[in-house]
């Protein structure tokens, strides 16, 4: 007699005809399976696999796929998965469902995620001008360049991976993940494939997308890991090991593209870099038994910046295959009902006593200093958002070039929290590049180190090289293991041209040779807010290029005593959307000693002939923004900028710059409309308002507009005229590059009755 199990073909190929039949044909095929069962008696529940492949960007489209598996209420049995897929993968493992990832996705920067750069707001007051200002920053090792496996560390992925997988802190083995779990590395010495199944989950998914060249290497034992890409871009094989009866692989590659698809950098990178997966990834995927490849050509594993548009493709894909997933769901169900899907599989994110602190790599930075960055205390309870901010706050320093950490479980809820360093050398080279309508093109050129002098110092030279020459140097020295005492001393040295305007027309040019030596003692109130007290005496000459009938040749140098608050909260250093910022001083000048000799026609007076007299005089300056977001493209801008020199009569040397957009030269007020130097007074208050729009990632359109009022320190109000004041307009197109910001903007002003042109490139000095 023949039985009747062998007149039916394999579960394995019920389960996978169920996926490929027809509507009519499903229950048939329930009937069959059903028949089988009665005849063999009751078989194991078959176990499905999830594969995700890798595909850098275009793993966003994983997450309709996981979307849909949840919707049909079908249990999956182990996961596996490679760089992006490795993430998606992982994250689905530990227990987030596919909603739960969305909201991740959705709510992640990918910019600053791959930027190996900390939140601005995480950057402390004293350090926020010198923070991303360079296109190009060159570690130095004993004079020499030093270059690492990578370009990108990208901290802040090893920080968001501490977060989101702390709920499994404890478990070091991945099979015993709510849903058993491996990803791919490849190992950089030998060129196998390398698959990850315990330790530290973050450590294996950021190891499984260190895409070569790109992302620096992660160290594993004995080892160095890269993208498993390289290898085994799409590990359906590692599930079938697993156990699985049946795989469901979802694949964002297409192998090897042609030409006219290798677009950017990074597509060339992955062309290169994955020649060796070309022909095992065929053969993955004639291993599966379901192959589900989202419409997903027109993007690169770079565009991030549409990661919207690759969400909703996976979801629309997900969608095509629901019926095929909720159907296959429902029969094993119904025949298997010990074995239910879960939706809520998360453990709880309990927070854990930290009763030891390990720290590894440190070279530069003693352990008692790393600490007073951290701001963990032992013996306290911290949850793994609590830990990444600490992390984050140590990075922002600059020292590092990354920290991770990592829970190792004591007798519950206590723990050893293990920080591994790397630290950044103590020496850079920055180079950044700079063009204004006003001050021309220079190239911008930083020494940076610290430790030089004493612990916890940072010292640098900058200067900048154009037709308009500046140098600085800093001494930036930190006190007390909290380090939020600070004392800072700096010279400054320019040689600028100084145009002379006469009815807004500019009349004489001149040239202005100015220099300081300051001392500040300043207290850090948290990283967005600093004050203190300062002293700097300073030096000024103004002399003609060209003598004209008229001209004065003015020397003078002083004083000047102050205290100061700073405070700067905006999102972005670029186009910030939202945030305030205030820079607030009042101090007296005092000690003048003037040399200023008047020409006129062949004749010359001095100030000593004529009896000029130059008091001590209070000066107060306060300049502050807001940006408020308006929706989600739109910022209103307000801004308030104001000089005073009171009981100041003598305008010659020490009087306040009014006009330019960016704010770069000496006692500047910025104003809409004017061009620098167009206006020089002892007294300016304006205020501004604007609109700014963001149609599209990085791209930002802005009017506005600005009214003020100067000279009217020693005027009585009712004396006041239309001279005094000043009114202007900018309409400016601007774009966030490499470089930093890119505007280009046209100006008004009703006094100077003139359209003018004005161009910024980079960061100012």
């Amino acid at each position: 007699m023949i039985s009747i199990s062998k007149m039916i073909p394999s579960l394995e190929d019920k389960v996978s005809f169920l996926t490929t039949c027809t509507m009519k044909k499903v229950s048939l095929l329930l009937l069959l399976v059903c028949l089988s069962a009665f005849a063999t008696g009751q078989q194991p529940r078959p176990k499905i696999g999830l594969t995700l492949s890798g595909g850098g960007a275009k793993g966003l489209a994983h997450i309709g796929i996981l979307k849909a598996i949840d919707s049909a209420g079908l249990k999956i049995d182990m996961v596996t998965g490679t760089s992006m897929g490795s993430i998606m993968g992982g994250l689905y493992a530990v227990g987030y469902s596919g909603n739960d990832i969305e909201k991740i996705a959705r709510s992640i920067d990918w910019v600053s995620m791959f930027s190996n750069r900390p939140p601005i707001g995480l950057v402390n007051m004293n350090e926020k001008k010198e923070f991303s200002n360079y296109a190009l920053e060159i570690p130095l090792e004993k004079g020499k360049a030093k270059f690492y496996s990578g370009i990108i560390e990208a901290e802040e992925i090893w920080l968001k991976f501490g977060e989101l997988f702390y709920p499994v802190h404890n478990q070091k083995d991945f099979s015993k993940f709510s849903i058993p779990f491996r990803c791919i590395a490849t190992d950089a010495a030998t060129g196998k494939a390398f698959v990850l199944k315990e330790g530290e989950i973050v450590k294996a998914v950021r190891s499984s997308m260190a895409i070569p060249s790109v992302f620096s290497a992660v160290t594993y034992k004995d080892t160095k890991l890269v993208d498993g890409g390289v290898v085994r871009n799409f590990p359906v094989r590692d599930a079938k090991d697993m156990g699985a009866d049946y795989v469901i692989g979802v694949n964002l590659s297409k192998g090897l593209v042609s030409a006219e698809r290798l677009q950017s950098p990074i597509d060339m990178i992955y062309q290169i870099a994955f020649y060796k997966d070309a022909d095992d990834f065929i053969m993955e995927k004639k291993l599966c038994n379901l192959l589900i490849e989202p419409p997903t050509d027109n993007f690169s594993a770079a565009s991030f910046a549409a990661s919207d548009s690759l969400i909703r493709i996976g979801i629309e894909t997900g969608n095509k295959y629901f019926p095929y997933f909720k159907r296959l769901a429902d029969s094993l169900n119904a025949l298997y009902p010990g074995a239910s899907f879960k939706a809520n599989r998360l453990p709880p994110s309990e927070n854990v006593m930290i009763d030891e602190i390990q720290l590894e790599g440190l070279e530069y930075t003693s352990p008692i200093d790393f600490a007073g960055k951290l701001g963990l205390v032992k013996g306290k309870s911290y949850s793994g958002k609590e830990i990444s901010t600490a992390a984050r706050k140590a990075f922002s320093s600059g020292n590092f070039r990354r920290i991770a950490f990592f829970i190792e479980p004591l007798e519950p809820p206590h723990a050893r929290l293990r920080c591994e360093v790397i630290e950044n050398l103590p020496t850079y080279m920055k180079i950044g590049l700079h063009y204004n309508s006003y001050s021309d093109i220079a190239l911008i050129t930083t020494l940076a180190t610290r430790n030089f002098l004493f612990n916890r110092s940072k010292s640098f030279v900058k200067v900048n090289w154009s037709d308009n020459f500046r140098v600085l140097l800093k001494h930036d020295q930190a006190f007390g293991q909290s380090q939020r005492w600070g004392m800072l001393l700096s010279f400054y040295h320019e040689r600028f041209k100084f145009p002379i305007y006469q009815d807004f027309e500019q009349q004489y040019e001149y040239k202005s040779v100015y220099s300081s030596a300051d001392l500040k003692v300043y207290k850090l109130l948290g990283t967005t807010t600093m004050a203190g007290i300062g002293v700097a005496h300073e030096w000024i000459t103004l002399a003609p290029k060209v003598s004209p009938t008229f001209s004065f040749d003015g020397k003078n140098n002083y004083w000047n005593s102050y205290v100061f608050f700073q405070r700067n909260n905006l999102d972005a250093k670029v186009f910030p959307r939202k945030g305030t910022y205030i820079d607030a001083q009042a101090g007296v000048v005092f000690g003048q000693n003037p040399n200023i000799t008047f020409v006129s026609d062949g004749f010359s007076l001095s100030s000593d002939s004529l009896n000029l007299s130059f008091h001590s005089y209070e000066q107060l300056k306060f300049k502050s923004g807001r940006y408020v977001p308006l929706g989600r493209n739109w910022t209103l801008i307000t801004q308030f900028n104001n000089g005073i020199n009171f009981n100041y009569a003598k305008s010659f040397l020490n009087f306040y710059s009014v006009g330019g957009i960016n704010d770069f030269i000496r006692n500047q007020i910025t104003f809409i409309g004017l061009t620098e130097n167009q206006v020089n007074t002892g007294s300016i208050s304006a205020v501004l308002a604007g609109i700014q729009y963001e149609p599209i990632a990085n791209f930002v359109t802005t009017f506005r507009a600005n009214v003020g009022l100067y000279n009217y320190i020693n005027k009585k109000p009712d004396t006041w005229d239309h001279t005094n004041f000043l009114s202007g307009y900018a309409i400016s197109g601007g774009y966030r590059s490499a470089l930093g910001p890119i505007e280009i903007s046209l100006i008004y002003s009703d006094q100077a009755k003139q359209f003018k042109g004005y161009v910024n490139v980079g960061f100012t000095f």
